[in-house]
C-alpha cells in the first residue's frame, strides 16, 4: 500500500509539473498545487467534466490523436484547478508545450543519464502501482474515456508513466551528481536540462 501511495504521489506530481501554466503564458515555477486535493467532488461530478473535457477535445478534431490526449489533459487540468474551460487555441499551445516537455524529459534522461525504461519493466511498473488504485477521479477519467483502468494506465497515460518511472530512476544519480537529497532542488536542476533540450529542437 504505501508504494502505491508513494507511486500516485510522483505521479501527481509530474502532473502538476507538465500541466502548470498560468492563464497567458505556461511557465514551469507555477505548478498546480492541489491537482485533484483542492476539489471535493464525487465521482459522478468528476464524470460530468471529465465528459465535457473530453467531447471538447474531440470537437477540435486533431489527426494528431496523440496530440489529442494532452489536449484533453490540458483541458481536465484547467478545469479542475481554476474551474475555467480553455480556448480551443490555448488548450493547443498548452498541449504541445506540455508533449514537448514530457518527450524532452525522456530524452535528457536517456541521453545525458543513461536512465531507460523498457517497456516491459513500465507494465510492470503500472500494474503494481496505478493499476491497484481506487482513486475516485481515475475511475471517473477512465469511464469518461470510455477505457478500462488497465487501458488508460498501460496505454493512454503510458507516457505520463514512463517520465514518472524515469525520474524514481534518475533520483539516485541526480542525488550523486548534486551531492544533495533535495528533490526540489534535484527536479530544478533536471528542469534546467529539459529546458535547454527543447531549446535545442
Amino acid at each position: 500500500m504505501k508504494k502505491q501511495s508513494t507511486i500516485f504521489i510522483i505521479v501527481i506530481l509530474l502532473l502538476m509539473l507538465i500541466g502548470c501554466q498560468e492563464q497567458n503564458e505556461p511557465s514551469t515555477d507555477a505548478p498546480l498545487d492541489n491537482f485533484f486535493a483542492n476539489t471535493e467532488l464525487n465521482y459522478g461530478e468528476y464524470v460530468f467534466i471529465f465528459e465535457d473535457v473530453v467531447a471538447r477535445a474531440k470537437a477540435m478534431d486533431l489527426a494528431d490523436k496523440t496530440l489529442e490526449k494532452w489536449v484533453i489533459r490540458a483541458l481536465g487540468d484547467e478545469k479542475l484547478s481554476n474551474k475555467r474551460d480553455l480556448t480551443p487555441d490555448e488548450a493547443l499551445k498548452i498541449a504541445k508545450k506540455n508533449q514537448t516537455e514530457n518527450q524532452a524529459w525522456i530524452t535528457v534522461a536517456e541521453e545525458k543519464y543513461e536512465v531507460k525504461v523498457t517497456e516491459e519493466e513500465l507494465d510492470q511498473w503500472i500494474s503494481a502501482g496505478p493499476d491497484q488504485s481506487d482513486i475516485p477521479q481515475q475511475k471517473a477519467f477512465a469511464d469518461a474515456l470510455k477505457l478500462s483502468i488497465v487501458e488508460l494506465n498501460h496505454e493512454f497515460d503510458r507516457e505520463l508513466y514512463k517520465q514518472a518511472l524515469s525520474w524514481e530512476k534518475l533520483i539516485p544519480v541526480l542525488e550523486k551528481k548534486y551531492e544533495t537529497n533535495d528533490q526540489e532542488v534535484l527536479l530544478d536542476k533536471y528542469m534546467e536540462q529539459v529546458e535547454q533540450e527543447k531549446k535545442s529542437k
